[in-house]
């Protein structure tokens, strides 16, 4: 079924149940992922590798994700992911902005904006996250990863529906 209207205040289950289903038939304006880290933590190649910071905070890239993807595969996963989970985007239509801010010596940090289209009054719906993730110096992943990785694979093994873990 293609749903003509998404409540966006479900219960967490339905979420749980429906997230990537509802997603799919949204229709987002913008969603933007911006991903900032010390230099160190980059493994850049093509144009980006030979960019360099011009002060505390630069921004290296800002444009669609199909754009940073090749130059950046290491350090924009988030920003793929979230370009597959809003297909109305799609790689053309979300924004990945990476920045090389020499502050961040041990963490990454992501920052999600998301609008919709605009409601009676005319202003629009919008969410902002901002995940700030442990890391070692010049570390590409953060250490926060492997565990909440680690804990998303036990918990697909409690799922009733699908239980254990299927590779394809």
């Amino acid at each position: 079924r293609h749903p003509d209207l998404v409540v966006e205040v479900a219960h967490p289950k339905i979420i749980h149940e429906s997230g990537a289903h509802i997603l799919h038939h949204a229709n987002l304006l913008s969603l933007r992922v911006t991903m900032a880290t010390h230099p160190d933590g980059f493994r850049l190649e093509g144009p980006l590798a030979s960019a360099h910071s011009a002060g505390s905070r630069t921004v290296l890239y800002e444009g669609p994700v199909r754009g940073l993807c090749p130059f950046a595969p290491r350090n924009s996963n988030t920003m793929a992911a979230a370009a597959l989970a809003a297909p109305s985007l799609g790689f053309d239509n979300v924004i990945g902005v990476l920045v090389a801010d020499l502050s961040l010596v041990d963490m990454h940090v992501v920052d999600v904006e998301l609008r919709g289209p605009p409601g009676p009054t005319g202003r629009n719906f919008a969410v902002h996250t901002h995940r700030e993730n442990p890391a070692e110096p010049g570390a590409v992943t953060g250490s926060a990863t492997v565990a909440a990785f680690w804990c998303s694979l036990l918990g697909c093994c409690e799922l009733p529906s699908r239980p254990g873990i299927q590779l394809c």
